[in-house]
């Protein structure tokens, strides 16, 4: 939260500008006559390694790319020597290196260690054979304090584990997850033990539950089996789930409102306690949007959410806190480009979110990846400026055109309202007048003094009261 003196405001401001991390636009990641793909990235502590399928060679080879806060590439693509199956590799960092996995065209789950510097470290290993590779998809392992715990279906579609070492070798043999047939899984540690997830996979079906399993660090299954949601509707679509320090929370699909001739569907999500209880449910977005494959990150403070919305063609995210309760409205992440629609997903660290979307064509090809830097919601709360009077954060933020200020006063006062770039400029002033006592609120349409858009970034919001200097907020506009 912002101190109540403008002089305190310029130290926050010249420590934003010594970070220089935030970044608004986007920026290409892999942009070519190649066909791409990528579904997130992985914070080292310093920088962000974004797995790519695909290189100017082979739209199979699996590649990677380290990526720095202010968003330049560091050095060129990194060549794994291997090829995979779409949707290509996930990253994950365990304090030492980067540990990419894939699905190879031969049925094996491959791995493969890169340092910070984007050296290979070793050559790949193979985790498991016979799998199925039908429905690959990402967030397949997970990291505890020493051992990672990957996860896939084998040509059975039964639902298996392997435990690995930071060193790569495998750790006692595959454990059996599953009791009944899987897909779409994905996986989450707590500190503990991990919480596994998959759709229960009905030939012929279209009433698929969804089921979780906890597995210790140690590779051994707590408990049993258990049903995460059993509702009457279509669930037959990938999940993503996420930890936050106290409970689980499972993104998935449900189709409560499809239509006859084609399946629509609506993003769910629902908290699981870290003794598998199920509490509550959320709506992430609705089937009017027609959204699809939902990405769930937490920073410490509250849920951020992906998914790729076809009424927009956009991918989209919303913050919603760790009680499901939204804190913004959704807000447009990536658009459309030359009739490529992006999907993707989001990595955090350094303060912030690092949103990776490839927009690709129709079937899935000619493919472009590009990043952008995404400030998580923090300091949500009011921030008093004199006894009673507080200044609340703006809504909806990040936001695009136009943001809402509201504030409250104890007595009528003269109040001035004012925007600030992140240089410490004021560049427009909302309001400059008397108020009388009570609640108010002002909208920004991102707009100077003279009325010219301003372009996409950080600003800051301060509040005087009867010329003394008052709160101050910032804000993310995004375009």
């Amino acid at each position: 939260m912002f101190k109540k003196h403008f002089t305190r405001l310029m130290i926050v401001i010249v420590f934003i500008l010594i970070q220089a991390t935030i970044k608004a636009q986007e920026f290409p990641i892999v942009v070519g006559s190649d066909s791409t793909f990528s579904g997130g990235a992985t914070y080292d502590g310093q920088n962000f390694l974004v797995a790519i399928l695909g290189d100017s060679l082979s739209s199979d080879n699996i590649t990677a790319q380290l990526v720095a806060p202010s968003g330049n590439l560091i050095g060129a693509r990194i060549p794994l020597g291997a090829t995979g199956v779409f949707p290509g590799a996930a990253s994950i960092f365990d304090g030492t290196n980067y540990f990419l996995n894939w699905y190879d065209f031969d049925g094996n789950l491959k791995g493969q260690f890169i340092d910070t510097s984007g050296n290979l470290v070793g050559a790949s290993i193979n985790i498991a054979t016979g799998l199925s590779t039908a429905r690959a998809g990402l967030s397949n392992m997970a990291f505890s304090d020493s051992t990672y715990l990957a996860i896939f279906v084998k040509t059975n579609n039964i639902l298996y584990g392997q435990r690995i070492s930071k060193t790569g070798n495998l750790i006692g043999s595959q454990i059996l997850i599953s009791s009944n047939l899987a897909r779409e899984i994905s996986i989450a540690y707590d500190g503990t033990n991990y919480l596994v997830d998959w759709v229960e996979d009905i030939p012929d079906q279209s009433d698929k539950d969804i089921y979780g399993q906890f597995v210790s660090k140690d590779g051994v299954l707590v408990g049993s089996n258990f049903v995460i949601d059993n509702g009457p509707y279509y669930s037959d679509n990938p999940t993503s789930i996420a930890f936050d320090g106290t409970r689980y929370l499972l993104a998935y699909h449900e189709t409560p409102n499809s239509q006859s001739n084609f399946v629509v569907w609506t993003l769910m999500g629902r908290f699981i306690t870290t003794s598998g209880m199920i509490q509550e449910t959320i709506t992430i977005c609705d089937s009017t949007e027609y959204p699809n494959i939902p990405f769930v990150a937490y920073d410490g403070n509250n849920y951020f959410i992906t998914w790729t919305q076809f009424s927009n063609e956009s991918l989209m995210g919303r913050f919603f806190d760790t009680s499901g309760v939204p804190i913004d409205t959704p807000f447009v992440l990536f658009g459309p480009l030359d009739n490529k629609i992006p999907m993707g997903g989001a990595g955090f660290g350094g303060d912030q979110y690092l949103v990776v979307a490839t927009r690709v064509d129709s079937n899935l090809t000619d493919g472009d990846v590009y990043g952008r830097f995404i400030q998580p919601i923090t300091g949500v709360e009011d921030e008093i400026i004199s006894g009673k009077s507080m200044l609340s954060q703006n809504f909806p933020n990040p936001f695009n055109p136009s943001t809402t200020i509201k504030f409250s006063i104890q007595n009528d006062s003269k109040i001035e309202l004012s925007i600030h770039n992140i240089k410490g400029q004021k560049i427009r002033t909302l309001a400059k007048s008397e108020f009388s006592k009570g609640y108010h609120s002002i909208v920004w349409n991102g707009v100077d003094a003279s009325n010219k858009p301003v372009s996409s970034g950080i600003y800051f919001y301060k509040l005087n009261v009867n010329g003394k200097s008052g709160a101050v907020k910032k804000c993310l506009l995004l375009k």
